[in-house]
């Protein structure tokens, strides 16, 4: 499938991000015994768990769609925002690639559903702009994220990205503030019902530090897919002026609340976690995905774009295959 398919927003073109999606993690599904599913999170993803079969298989299968809808939702938040100069489908298609770039990350995890839900609160958020009853919206941003700690109980964390974007978009409100926060508080109450009826405590990792050291320290894949993420970001900083020249202003307030969700999760999760995992890629590839595309855009040349993708396309395969034994 050449990349020009997916400059063009078509319902047919946006199903073949699925047969995309799954060849470029083809990996999980043939040698899905090698693929490591991360069974821990929180109680809705335990859930998922333990009604499905022990079967990494049926985990790769369920992976690959998930990733295919959450590039669905990504295109969906920037065509409907208006955010990119051309209706395209790249923001989702560089997604499904920056989430496939290791055999590490093919595995199923509590992040992928809740990066789902994060995004339906982004999408919420966004169209409550310049909306006089937003009251409605803003619950439901609420709620998503407090739906999205229930598959990874860390998440709850990204409501201060969300306050971001509410602040961003909107003048400052109590009673506005208070329908955001009840959204999550109402999760977070029933959640808390349930630990005290099941008898259990709430798992929250402590506060701690990671630096730059410490993860570079780790796995060699990480140390690979983390500088390519933090060299992207090093490139969106530097040009970030050409992003927002010649947009409208709610363009403009919505591309900054991207920004701020990218660097602010790098943050959040050097602070909240002793360690850095794959499923994190996820929550960073989101924030980089439309930047992404918009500087893959830059390349007026047809071929080169194409000769470009292409190499992109066959050196996560043969890193996967290749590489990785």
């Amino acid at each position: 499938m050449l990349i020009s398919v997916f400059k063009r927003n078509l319902f047919v073109n946006s199903l073949l991000l699925l047969p995309l999606t799954a060849l470029v993690r083809v990996f999980s599904l043939i040698f899905h015994e090698k693929i490591e599913t991360n069974k821990e999170g929180g109680i809705l993803y335990e859930f998922v768990i333990d009604i499905l079969p022990e079967n990494s298989l049926l985990y790769s299968f369920i992976s690959i769609f998930i990733v295919f809808f959450t590039a669905v939702l990504i295109n969906r938040l920037v065509i409907k925002n208006r955010i990119a100069n051309e209706i395209t489908l790249l923001p989702g298609l560089f997604f499904i690639l920056m989430v496939s770039l290791s055999p590490e990350m093919l595995g199923l995890s509590s992040l992928q559903f809740g990066l789902l839900f994060i995004i339906l609160g982004f999408i919420s958020l966004f169209k409550s702009y310049k909306k006089y009853s937003s009251e409605m919206l803003l619950f439901n941003t609420g709620f998503y994220i407090g739906i999205a700690s229930l598959f990874c109980n860390n998440l709850v964390v990204f409501i201060i990205p969300v306050l971001f974007g509410y602040i961003s978009i909107r003048s400052f409100n109590f009673r506005e503030l208070f329908q955001l926060f009840s959204g999550l508080i109402l999760i977070v109450y029933f959640y808390t019902f349930y630990l005290f009826w099941a008898g259990e405590s709430f798992a929250f990792s402590p506060f701690t530090y990671n630096s730059i050291k410490d993860v570079y320290s780790g796995n060699i894949s990480i140390k690979i897919i983390l500088t390519i993420y933090l060299a992207l970001t090093l490139v969106l900083l530097f040009t970030y002026r050409s992003f927002i020249i010649k947009k409208s202003i709610q363009s403009q307030k919505k591309i900054n609340i991207l920004l701020w969700y990218l660097i602010l999760t790098f943050l959040l999760i050097w602070i909240f976690d002793q360690v850095f995992w794959f499923g994190y890629f996820y929550l960073i590839a989101f924030g980089l995905s439309y930047f992404t595309s918009a500087i893959f855009l830059r390349l007026k040349n047809k071929m080169i774009s194409e000769i470009v993708y292409v190499i992109i396309v066959f050196s996560i395969l043969i890193y996967q295959f290749i590489f990785y034994f």
